[in-house]
């Protein structure tokens, strides 16, 4: 089945998801997330597949928010097109998290902002050892969004949350390692043997005990993420009308520092 933004392919039970936008590094759009969901919806439908995998066609990983559409945006005074971004956005996340199956991001290059969201939503993260996590959501005047609050906070500390998201820190592939947030670090070169051996490996495992192991650790580590996806929805919709909001989109198109909060 042929999409516009992604490309899909499907053998031996494990499916191949991947952004297919290079020109855009792979900028998150609405129809992307269609196209994404789509694919999930599909893949929850097949028994044959067992395990899937999402990854970035070209340079990186993905890029983050289309930054231009969310301009365009602002200059046609649409107030809903950042809303309706993040619902999309949101219900891809649960679907990532309610597929009875294993997805594995499979990473390369920059992992930035809604990126980084949908990796960590991810059951496992093999990593290049080029991969920089960018979270940036506030140098544009918005929060967190696809649940990468939530999802973080699963991994590190009340402290490192804070401190990563209010001041937007780079994160090094290294030091995601360390916190556990990546699973495999290995070469560029040696990124699609070292996805497809992880995704080979959880095929040959007993489908039954698989998604109830994935059902579990969704009730034990994420009770709360339907709630979390609801409030940026609404915490979104609020910032979308605010000045630092486009003040932040037409300092980053323009490649200069924002200045928030104009008296």
């Amino acid at each position: 089945m042929d999409f516009e933004n992604v490309v899909f392919k499907a053998r031996d039970k494990i499916a191949t998801i991947t952004l297919n936008s290079p020109k855009n590094f792979n900028a998150v759009t609405e129809e992307l997330l269609v196209d994404l969901g789509n694919v999930l919806d599909i893949c929850m439908d097949d028994d044959s597949v067992r395990v899937l995998v999402i990854r970035g066609e070209g340079r990186v990983f993905c890029s983050g928010a289309d930054i231009r559409a969310l301009k365009r945006g602002l200059d046609e005074k649409d107030t809903q097109k950042l809303v309706r971004l993040v619902r999309t956005a949101g219900n891809v996340g649960r679907k990532i998290r309610a597929i009875r199956k294993p997805v594995i991001a499979s990473l390369h290059g920059a992992v930035a902002a809604t990126g980084c969201s949908l990796a960590l939503l991810c059951d496992f993260r093999v990593a290049s050892d080029d991969v920089l996590f960018i979270e940036a959501f506030l140098n544009i005047g918005l929060i967190p969004d696809m649940g990468y609050t939530y999802a973080l906070g699963r991994y590190i500390g009340f402290g490192r949350l804070t401190e990563y998201l209010m001041l937007s820190k780079l994160l090094t592939v290294e030091k995601a390692y360390e916190m556990g947030l990546v699973n495999v670090v290995t070469t560029k070169e040696n990124l699609q043997t070292e996805t497809m051996a992880l995704a080979k490996k959880l095929s040959v495992l007993p489908y039954d005990a698989v998604a109830l192991t994935k059902t579990l650790i969704n009730q034990t580590v994420f009770p709360g993420f339907d709630q979390c996806l609801d409030r940026e929805i609404k915490y979104q919709d609020l910032l979308s009308r605010s000045e630092n909001y486009s003040e932040g989109v037409e300092a980053f198109l323009e490649k200069r520092p924002a200045t928030f909060n104009k008296e």
